[in-house]
């Protein structure tokens, strides 16, 4: 049809209409298909076959080798970005498609990849919170702490299990994206406290930043024991320590919303703490957080 239409003037615009095709279909097949006497469907039919027998014989760009390392990472919650940053090999496209291949033959690395979706911000009711003594906001937070470029800049959270199964207390350093990550049975005031302080020995430790939480009430023991002055986001402004939000995002790929923590062991967490830490990030240069902490603790 598109011969007949072409050999009788017709313009691609008309093809189209004729054909049911859109225009950028017929002028694709047009300009692909077209040789040095013009365009002739058994001529086209003839390219189009070669292109196809090429592509059966084209290599696989994912060798069976190479699909063994991208199932063991995907398996531990890299995505086909940091993948790819660490093989050097291949794209994260291709290895969005052949996850998508995968899962039309029945596989489940579909699974592993993170959810993207809209954070939903619920609006609070209630009383307040209870005033920490001698907060200091963070609005008085140096500025230095903001550009990321100095080490020793920490943010800290808790993640909540289901109801009385206990809580993970997650410290994010921001310059270098490295995290800790440990079980808290209660989140009393003394507990956290003592938590933060062993998570951090042996780690420079220059400013905390908090929430408004009373398990953050014993700041002042903090900064006495680390030397880490404390400051408080602003109650319900999560996105003032967005570094600690989305490592706690990370987190829950292991520990969906809902898990209990009752029996998990402290050889559990610490994996989950070690295999985030060891993904290679694009903002890193493909390194590491552990790579980089190492490199900028020496």
């Amino acid at each position: 049809m598109i011969y007949a239409l072409k050999k009788a003037g017709n313009t691609q615009t008309e093809i189209s209409e004729e054909t049911g095709f859109s225009q950028p279909t017929i002028s694709k097949e047009l300009s692909r298909n077209t040789g040095m006497k013009g365009y002739r469907y058994k001529q086209a039919q003839r390219f189009a076959n070669q292109r196809q027998e090429q592509k059966r014989k084209r290599s696989p760009v994912i060798t069976a080798k190479l699909a063994v390392e991208i199932e063991k990472r995907l398996r531990k919650k890299h995505s086909p970005e940091q993948i790819s940053l660490a093989l050097k090999m291949v794209s994260h496209e291709t290895i969005y498609r052949y996850i998508i291949e995968d899962r039309a033959n029945g596989g489940n690395l579909y699974q592993e990849l993170r959810v993207n979706s809209k954070r939903r911000y619920r609006r609070r009711v209630g009383t307040r919170r209870s005033k920490i003594p001698n907060r200091t906001g963070i609005e008085e937070r140096p500025k230095v702490v903001d550009i990321r470029q100095r080490y020793g800049d920490w943010e800290v959270d808790l993640i909540e299990g289901s109801k009385g199964s206990g809580y993970l207390l997650s410290i994010y350093e921001r310059k270098s994206r490295f995290a800790r990550l440990t079980k808290l049975n209660t989140k009393t005031k003394e507990e956290t406290t003592q938590q933060i302080i062993a998570l951090l020995q042996g780690y420079k430790a220059k400013t905390l930043t908090y929430d408004n939480g009373n398990e953050f009430a014993g700041h002042e023991d903090v900064t006495e024991a680390l030397g880490a002055k404390g400051y408080f986001a602003q109650p319900y402004h999560s996105w003032e320590k967005g570094g600690v939000e989305n490592y706690n995002g990370l987190v829950r790929q292991y520990f969906p919303k809902g898990s209990s923590f009752a029996s998990l062991t402290p050889e559990q967490v610490q994996a989950v703490q070690n295999e985030i830490n060891e993904r290679p990030r694009k903002i890193l240069d493909a390194k590491s957080p552990s790579q980089l902490i190492k490199k900028i603790a020496a």
